[in-house]
């Protein structure tokens, strides 16, 4: 069934990239005459950016070849321009890779589909907006076993009310990864033993802690990120990364968790003391972790748990609007639920990290188990 699903999109895709603009075919490779970069051809797949500002997204890749950790950096653009791919690779093939990759490892065909060939909410290589002087920066942990590119629409939301966004991709966790070189690092499928979970939050954390490291390095956003005001967010085990690192490293000055653990339920070391920093808990349905019942009740830092009626675990991520199913987007219209969770994470971060009032939206679909700070 996916193969089937993945030849009529990967059609679609060739067809126009051979008709593509000169802007963006200038450069060719390869028989079938493909773009040497991204192939942008149809609407992006998630709602437009909600803030004022145009959205610019540059991919980079940050450590060595030892440890190659691949990003992508969302920010307010000085202009809007040419859209990049949704997919962040160098032309068709690549992005029908890594699409097909994410697809079957997140048992989803039709969100391959909805995947190949699809721009982004964001321009190619746009200069950043410097008129906005240094930005607030959000670094971002997907989920166990997904992409970076599933959080995109939330990145590019945030990057068009000001923020700077870096989304990372965890390899060889990540189902596929391609690197500037043209490598594409294909994944192992996740484990769920002890062992294997303790290893990749390790791994997970210097990751993390890496990237942060070398954010003055990041083109295009480098020199204008200001590091007294960092914050992290995580979905699923993104977000136990998320309050994991911040427990290691206190440039992080705030967590959201979407749909994530504190803790692996035996007295860890963050479940165990909480975190002296506000953090936010997205739940999506009708339950959390019950991890965090004991960082609750330790940690000396404001903590705010707010749950998303009729969601599911993706419902915070572009899978609803890739077409993923309801067992695992629940039965939120993706519109609402993108809206919500944009609304949430940035009240919260304008509240936290710059100090502002929150606009302070009230969504009916959201119960309060313990308030905003």
């Amino acid at each position: 069934m996916i193969a089937r699903l993945l030849s009529s999109a990967a059609a679609v895709v060739v067809g126009a990239a051979c008709f593509a603009s000169p802007a963006r075919a200038d450069t060719l490779c390869g028989p079938g005459g493909f773009a040497c970069h991204p192939v942008a051809v149809s609407p992006s797949p998630v709602p437009a950016p909600t803030g004022p500002h145009p959205v610019g997204r540059i991919d980079a890749q940050v450590g060595d070849d030892e440890r190659a950790i691949m990003v992508s950096a969302w920010y307010p653009a000085a202009q809007p321009g040419e859209p990049t791919s949704y997919i962040p690779a160098s032309g068709p093939d690549a992005d029908i890779r890594l699409a097909g990759q994410a697809a079957t490892w997140l048992h989803s065909p039709i969100s391959a589909v909805a995947a190949i060939g699809a721009a982004a909410p964001a321009a190619e290589d746009v200069p950043a907006d410097t008129t906005l002087g240094r930005l607030p920066v959000l670094l971002m942990s997907p989920g166990l076993g997904t992409p970076r590119w599933i959080l995109s629409g939330l990145a590019a939301d945030l990057a068009s009310r000001g923020w700077a966004v870096v989304v990372t991709d965890h390899t060889a966790e990540s189902p596929a990864v391609e690197f500037p070189s043209g490598r594409v690092v294909l994944g192992n499928p996740p484990k769920m033993t002890d062992a294997y979970m303790r290893e990749r939050l390790a791994a997970r954390v210097a990751d993390a802690r890496t990237v942060l490291d070398r954010f003055a390095e990041l083109p295009m956003i480098g020199d204008l990120i200001d590091p007294t005001r960092i914050a992290m967010l995580g979905h699923s085990y993104g977000g136990y990364t998320a309050v994991s690192a911040a427990a290691e490293d206190p440039r992080i000055r705030a967590v959201v968790v979407l749909d994530g653990s504190a803790g692996w339920h035996d007295g860890s070391a963050v479940e165990r003391t909480g975190l002296d920093r506000p953090v936010l808990l997205v739940g999506y349905g009708s339950m959390v972790d019950a991890s965090w019942i004991s960082f609750g009740h330790h940690t000396p830092g404001p903590f705010s748990v707010a749950m998303v009626r009729d969601g599911e675990h993706y419902t915070p991520t572009d899978l609803p609007h890739l077409g993923g199913p309801v067992e695992l987007c629940g039965t939120l219209p993706p519109e609402r639920a993108a809206a919500i969770t944009r609304g949430l994470v940035s009240d919260f971060l304008t509240h936290t990290v710059l100090g502002h009032p929150a606009a302070g939206t009230d969504w009916p679909e959201v119960e309060w188990s313990a308030p905003m700070p």
